[in-house]
C-alpha cells in the first residue's frame, strides 16, 4: 500500500462524519483559488465545510462522471459557468460505517482481514466494441441476400396467406417485407399495400428500409395511427382528444377477447345507435360514441365481461372502468367555460386546465374504443341484414409483431383487405410483452384476420445475434440455466448501488464509442421511467439520446430507451442496465421482456444490475 493511497483512505474516514445519507464518492476540487472537498451521495446537503451532492441531480456531480484526476473542468450551473481543476476523484464502497474499497487513479485498495491491500487487477467488467473488420455503416436489413428457406417463403403463390414465425433475429421482418415487395412487383398498376406495426420506432425503421429500396408507395402505419384515421372517418362524433391516463387494467378489459360475446349480446339488446342529445350525429356506421357510454358505463355489462374472462380480468376493474367512462363523457374545462376568454383557459405552465386533475380525460376517447365501435357497427349491420361498413382499401397487408394485437384489432385489420387480398403475418410469441393484448396463439390470430387457411413458415437460422446471445435468450424463455461461461459476446456487471453502476457504464460507453465512433449503442431499460433516469445520469458524462414514442434516429451514437420501444430494432451493442431481481422477477412476462431486450444486440451484449441478479 503506497503512502499516498493510505492518505486518501484516512482522509475519507475523516470526511465521512460530514456526510448525509449514503456516500458513493469523493471529489477534491481546486476552484476560485482554494481546495474544496465534495462528497457524492444519494441526497444534496450544502454545508459550510463539506457538502454532499446527489449523484443523480446535482450539476456538480457531472465532474464525478465526466472528468478524471488532473483535468480542468467547466460545467453549467443555472446560467453560470463554473470551472476549476479536479485534484482527486475517489470511488468509495462502505459497509455500514466501514470503508471497504477505494478506487482512484493510483489504483484500487480493498480492506481484507482488517488490513488494506492494493489489487493488481480491479476486475472491472469490459464492454466490447465491434471488431475493426465489422465497423461498417448502417445497412438496412432488406439489403441482404436471402437464404434458400427464406427465398421459398418470398416465392409462395400470390394467393397464399402467409404466417412467418421465428425467434428474434431470424429475419421475419426482412422476409415478410421481401414477400410484400414481390407481390407488388407481380401485381397490376394500382396495387395498394400497407405495413402495420405496433410501435413508432419500428414504423420509422420500416419506412427507412423501404425508402432505401426505392419504394415509397407502400403505406406504413402503427396500428393506433391507422385505427385513429379509420375511426375519425367512420364516426364523426368522436372527440379529437385521446385519453392520457387510462389504467392498464381498463385497457386490458377493453382489449380482452371476452368482450366479443358480451358486445354481441349488447348489440342484440340495443339494435339502434345511442344518441348524444347535445351532439346529434348523422353517421351511417350504425354505432356512435354515445354507445360507449351505455356499454362501458354499465357495470352489469362489464361484470359479464369479467365473468367470461375465466379469471384473467379482476372484478375491481369494473368500478375503475365505469368511473373512467363517466369522466370521459364530462365536458372538459374548455367547453364548460366556453364563454371565458380562451387565453384564460390555459394553466400558467401552458397545460390544459384539466391536466393533472381527476377530470383530465374529460371529453376524450380511448384508442381501444375504435375497434369496439367498428365491431358494434358490424354486429348491428349483420342483425339488420345490411352490408357492414366497408373498410377494404388494400390489396396486400403485412402485420408485423402481430402477437401484440388484440382480437378485435386483428379483426378490424382483416376487414381492411380487399376480398382477394393477401395477408402476411410475422411474429414471435416469445416477444409478446404487452400485457393487455391477450395473445392466444397463432391460429386465432390468422382466423381473426380472415386467413384461417394459410401457409405457416418457421425460420430456423439466426442472422442477428452472436451465438452466445441467442443461447442466453433461449435460456430465458425455456426457464433453463444460462449458457456456461465464458461468453465472449456477453459482459455482466453487478454493482452495489446505482451510482457506481452509472459510473461504470459511463466509463465503458465512452471507451467503446471512442474505439468505434460509427457504432450504434442502445441502453434498454424495462420501463420508460427507468429510461428517463438513466438518460439523466449518463448525460452527466456522455451525449445520449432518449428515444421514447419511436424517436429513434438510426444513426451512430448512444440511445437510451425501453423494452416496449425496441421491437424489431437492432443495435451493434446493447446494454440492459436494470437486470436485477426487483425489475425482472421470475415471471413469464419478465422473461419475455428481457428476451426482447437482449436480442437487439448484433455484436455485443452488456447485462448490469444493482444488488441481485434477475431470477
Amino acid at each position: 500500500m503506497t503512502p499516498s493511497l493510505q492518505a486518501r483512505i484516512d482522509a475519507q474516514l475523516k470526511l465521512r462524519v460530514h456526510a448525509v445519507g449514503p456516500v458513493y464518492g469523493h471529489l477534491k476540487l481546486q476552484t476560485a483559488g482554494h481546495l474544496l472537498d465534495v462528497l457524492i451521495g444519494g441526497t444534496t446537503r450544502i454545508n459550510p465545510g463539506v457538502s454532499t451532492l446527489d449523484w443523480k441531480t446535482a450539476p456538480l456531480a457531472e465532474v464525478f462522471f465526466a472528468y478524471d484526476e488532473g483535468e480542468d473542468y467547466e460545467i453549467e450551473v443555472g446560467d453560470r459557468l463554473i470551472g476549476g481543476k479536479l485534484i482527486e476523484k475517489n470511488v468509495l464502497t462502505w459497509k455500514g460505517a466501514e470503508l471497504i474499497r477505494l478506487e482512484c487513479a493510483e489504483g484500487t485498495a480493498v480492506r481484507l482481514n482488517d488490513r488494506w491491500e492494493l489489487l493488481a487487477d480491479p476486475g472491472h467488467p469490459r464492454l466490447k466494441s465491434r471488431a475493426p473488420a465489422a465497423r461498417l455503416p448502417f445497412r438496412s436489413p432488406l439489403e441482404v441476400d436471402l437464404d434458400p428457406a427464406q427465398q421459398r417463403i418470398v416465392g409462395l403463390p400470390a394467393e397464399a396467406q402467409t404466417l412467418i414465425l421465428g425467434e428474434a433475429g431470424f429475419g421475419k421482418t426482412t422476409v415478410a417485407l421481401h414477400r410484400l415487395l414481390a407481390l407488388k412487383r407481380q401485381a397490376p398498376e394500382g396495387f395498394r399495400a400497407a405495413v402495420v406495426v405496433p410501435t413508432h420506432g419500428l414504423r420509422r425503421l420500416t419506412q427507412l428500409m423501404l425508402e432505401r429500396k426505392g419504394e415509397r408507395e407502400i403505406e406504413v402505419w402503427t396500428y393506433d395511427q391507422w385505427a385513429l384515421a379509420a375511426a375519425r372517418k367512420a364516426f364523426p362524433d368522436l372527440p379529437h382528444r385521446e385519453s392520457q391516463s387510462t389504467s392498464a387494467e381498463v385497457i386490458q378489459l377493453k382489449r380482452h377477447g371476452a368482450l366479443e360475446g358480451v358486445l354481441a349480446d349488447f348489440a342484440q339488446d340495443h339494435p339502434s345507435p345511442a344518441q348524444d342529445e347535445d351532439r346529434p350525429t348523422r353517421s351511417k356506421a350504425r354505432a356512435t360514441r354515445a354507445d360507449l357510454e351505455v356499454f362501458f358505463g354499465d357495470s352489469a355489462w362489464m361484470d359479464q365481461v369479467v365473468a367470461a374472462s375465466g379469471g384473467q380480468l379482476a372484478s375491481r376493474t369494473v368500478k375503475d372502468l365505469t368511473m373512467h367512462t363517466r369522466v370521459q363523457f364530462r365536458d372538459p374545462a374548455e367547453t364548460e367555460y366556453a364563454d371565458v376568454d380562451r387565453a384564460n383557459l390555459t394553466a400558467v405552465d401552458g397545460r390544459r386546465l384539466d391536466d393533472g386533475t381527476p377530470n383530465e380525460d374529460a371529453g376524450s376517447v380511448d384508442p381501444e374504443d375504435y375497434a369496439v365501435l367498428f365491431e358494434l357497427a358490424r354486429l348491428r349491420a349483420v342483425q339488420q341484414r345490411a352490408k357492414p361498413l366497408s373498410l377494404a382499401t388494400w390489396d396486400a397487408l403485412l402485420v408485423d409483431e402481430a402477437q401484440e394485437l388484440a382480437p378485435l384489432e386483428l379483426r378490424l385489420l382483416g376487414r381492411s383487405l380487399n376480398p382477394r387480398g393477401s395477408v402476411i403475418v410475422a411474429g414471435d410469441a416469445a416477444q409478446q410483452v404487452d400485457p393487455t393484448s391477450h395473445f392466444a396463439g397463432w391460429e386465432p390470430v390468422m382466423a381473426e384476420l380472415g386467413a384461417a387457411e394459410h401457409v405457416c413458415a418457421t425460420l430456423e437460422v439466426s442472422y442477428r445475434c452472436p451465438p452466445e446471445v441467442t443461447a442466453f435468450a433461449r435460456s430465458l424463455i425455456d426457464q433453463g440455466p444460462p449458457p456456461a461461461e465464458p461468453l465472449p459476446a456477453i459482459t455482466r456487471a453487478l454493482c452495489d448501488n446505482g451510482c457506481h453502476l452509472a459510473l461504470w457504464l459511463t466509463s465503458e460507453l465512452r471507451r467503446i464509442q471512442g474505439e468505434d465512433p460509427a457504432g450504434s449503442i442502445a441502453v434498454i431499460c424495462r420501463s420508460d421511467v427507468t429510461a428517463r433516469g438513466f438518460a439523466r445520469s449518463l448525460g452527466h458524462g456522455l451525449t445520449v439520446r432518449l428515444a421514447l414514442e419511436g424517436d429513434f434516429q438510426f444513426t451512430p451514437g448512444i440511445t437510451v430507451t425501453s423494452v416496449q420501444e425496441v421491437k424489431g430494432l437492432e443495435f451493434d451493442c446493447v446494454v440492459v442496465p436494470d437486470a436485477q431481481a426487483s425489475t425482472y422477477p421470475r415471471t413469464p412476462a419478465s422473461r419475455r421482456a428481457l428476451y426482447v431486450a437482449v436480442t437487439r444486440a448484433t455484436h455485443h451484449l452488456g447485462v448490469a444490475a444493482v444488488g441481485r441478479w434477475f431470477e
